[in-house]
């Protein structure tokens, strides 16, 4: 019940509370109605048999033929006093009281007086009002034939109806201030379930206002307003978290374009000197070659030196290039294993010289897979030269193929300096790096490279230990 309560919304709630405190309100009425109308029946039937008897009494008197020698009956009528009748008394036609319940008026001459009177019939009615109370005189002739022998007085006070009626409007009293004190203590309940939740959301927008767009709401475990509109909330500060990285990413982006215009532009002014030193060098090697062997020797090898670092900054240039540009792929099957079979070749030489033990596993039965080679071998170079630069000082490289739920996978694992957690997520954002030399396009490339192929690059990596990266390639287009 108290769940089902709490689901309910607050209008809902309110509206139940409302009509629950008007039926309680009209029960408790009806019952003190009932209860205030049972007490007057019943009064009223107290106060009828009494005066029924009084009358019954004082016929009887008056039939006696020594009326003033025999009241005790009348005495007797004293105990009825408690219930509303404080005379009774015997008239003779000279007004003379000769018999009544009070003694001390016996042979007084009767007088009555009342603020009004009227008569019913030969009965004539005085009524005194004293405070709360009513005091009713009757003055009721007895007649037998033609005959009027005297009268009979009747004195009453009827201050029993005025307390039923006064204990009945405090009942009301208390029973209406008791339904509304309920309704009160609802309604204040409600109100600080409700208004906590909202100034809690309402400190949260607070901080979001400033610009802290890690707040955030915890939910209840019941679905009402407060809820939803906590997670609509929730909702909101993420969606404005992913708008500011997005505004963060598209503004660095418009930096980087601007940067790689510009960069563009030197690249290919510096491409042109390259190629003129290049073939300048050429022209050096043929001309000017000592003729003595040993120098000789040493000139071709500063020579071959010089022409292996502007053959590496052209490479880079190229790479950069290249990066800006629409990639051209053509498809062709191609077999993975032997791509890495030439790639290990070319780095073999590279390898010893370093220490670093190659090593190359692969699955039997690996079918050609649609792929531009010349372009998924640049990536294996990409992967194989950042393995080498990570092992400076020598280590172990293994590249392993294999197949799996219709993509080839090729992992290169290396046991070098492992990369850093924080820069783990940003090794393949273009012009990121941690080396001395390099612009940061070679993985950035070969991300590309392997997504324009439909396969996706994933990698992981152990401070200090090492590192490992995956590339999985459909196997068919």
């Amino acid at each position: 019940m108290r769940n089902l309560l709490s689901r309910l919304s607050l209008k809902t709630k309110l509206l139940f509370m409302m009509v629950s405190l008007c039926f309680l309100t009209v029960v408790f009425l009806l019952s003190l109605y009932s209860n205030a109308e049972q007490d007057i029946l019943d009064e009223v039937r107290s106060h009828t048999e009494d005066l029924s008897t009084a009358i019954q009494i004082s016929l009887e008197q008056m039939s006696k033929s020594k009326i003033t020698s025999d009241i005790s009956n009348l005495k007797n009528l004293t105990t009825l006093r408690r219930k509303g009748i404080k005379e009774i008394s015997v008239i003779n036609n000279e007004r003379e009281i000769v018999a009544s319940s009070n003694a001390k008026l016996i042979g007084k001459k009767l007088s009555l007086k009342g603020e009004t009177y009227r008569n019913i019939g030969g009965l004539t009615e005085y009524t005194t009002v004293k405070g709360s109370t009513k005091r009713y005189d009757f003055l009721l002739p007895v007649v037998v034939g033609n005959d009027r022998l005297g009268y009979i007085h009747i004195s009453t006070e009827f201050g029993d109806f005025a307390k039923i009626a006064r204990r009945n409007h405090r009942n009301r009293l208390l029973a209406t201030i008791a339904m509304f004190s309920i309704g009160i203590i609802a309604a204040i309940y409600l109100s600080e379930k409700y208004t906590n939740p909202i100034k809690s959301i309402a400190d949260a927008a607070k901080e979001v206002a400033r610009g802290n767009l890690s707040v955030k709401l915890e939910l209840d475990e019941i679905d009402n307003e407060i809820t939803q509109l906590a997670r609509n909330f929730n909702e909101m500060v993420r969606r404005l978290g992913e708008n500011r990285a997005l505004e963060e990413r598209l503004k660095e982006a418009e930096h980087l374009s601007k940067i790689g215009t510009l960069a563009s532009g030197i690249a290919h002014e510096v491409r042109n000197p390259l190629n003129f030193i290049s073939l300048s060098i050429d022209h050096l090697r043929a001309v000017n070659a000592p003729e003595d062997p040993e120098k000789k020797e040493k000139f071709l090898a500063t020579v071959g030196g010089i022409k292996l670092e502007i053959q590496r900054l052209d490479d880079m240039i190229s790479n950069f290039l290249n990066f800006g540009r629409p990639l051209r792929l053509t498809f062709a099957d191609i077999s993975v294993g032997q791509i890495i079979d030439e790639t290990a070749a070319l780095m073999a030489d590279a390898c010893a010289e370093q220490s670093i033990m190659l090593s190359i596993r692969r699955q039997e039965g690996i079918k050609n897979i649609p792929g531009d080679c010349k372009h998924i071998k640049t990536c294996f170079v990409n992967l194989f030269l950042n393995a080498m630069q990570a092992m400076p000082d020598g280590g172990r490289l293994m590249a392993e193929t294999s197949v799996n739920d219709g993509f080839v996978s090729v992992r290169i694992e290396d046991s070098g300096c492992g990369i850093m957690p924080e820069n783990l997520g940003r090794i393949f954002e273009p012009y990121f790096t941690t080396k001395e030399v390099g612009i940061g396009l070679g993985l950035a490339l070969t991300k590309r490279i392997i997504e324009e192929h439909g396969g996706n690059i994933s990698v992981s990596s152990v401070l200090g230990k090492g590192s490992s990266i995956t590339i999985n390639l459909p196997a068919a287009r």
